[in-house]
């Protein structure tokens, strides 16, 4: 699994954001997940015959509701009144672009994407789950999401 690295979560989280939501983030100095409560979870898979590797972010509310407004083409001004049901199909869709973004690194043709999944909530997380890469991201200065890949073997 060596594919996925650090700076290939980077890469690939800049690019979404920038692309599809129209926002710029940076991330936090430190390795790890980033500080900060974020309401909402989403996660995809990238399935391999030896395991797989689970992308799961975390998204603070107010941060996930200016991303799916800027998708949507809703006036960021207006992002309070986004419908929870898009808000979540956004954050799913989120978890599918950035996993798709780390599948096109990986060596091979034997890698499947796995169907996206979203969540308001706490962690929803998986012990057997072993640590590849993790790391926050702000938005504004401010504490806005987290993004880990962990690896569950075959």
């Amino acid at each position: 699994m060596v594919f996925l690295r650090q700076g290939v979560l980077k890469e690939v989280i800049s690019e979404v954001f920038e692309t599809m939501y129209f926002t710029d983030v940076d991330f936090e100095e430190r390795e790890g997940e980033g500080e900060g409560v974020f309401e909402y979870g989403s996660e995809t898979r990238l399935e391999h015959s030896e395991g797989c590797i689970v992308l799961r972010m975390r998204i603070g509310e107010k941060f996930a509701k200016m991303i799916t407004a800027n998708f949507l083409g809703i006036d960021e001004a207006r992002a309070d009144e986004v419908k929870e049901d898009d808000l979540v199909d956004s954050l799913r869709e989120l978890a599918n672009m950035v996993a798709g973004g780390c599948h096109a690194h990986a060596p091979g043709s034997d890698w499947k994407l796995g169907i996206p999944r979203a969540w308001r909530g706490g962690a929803e997380e998986d012990n057997s789950a072993r640590r590849v890469c993790g790391l926050g991201f702000t938005f504004s200065g401010e504490p806005a999401g987290s993004a880990a890949l962990e690896y569950l073997s075959g």
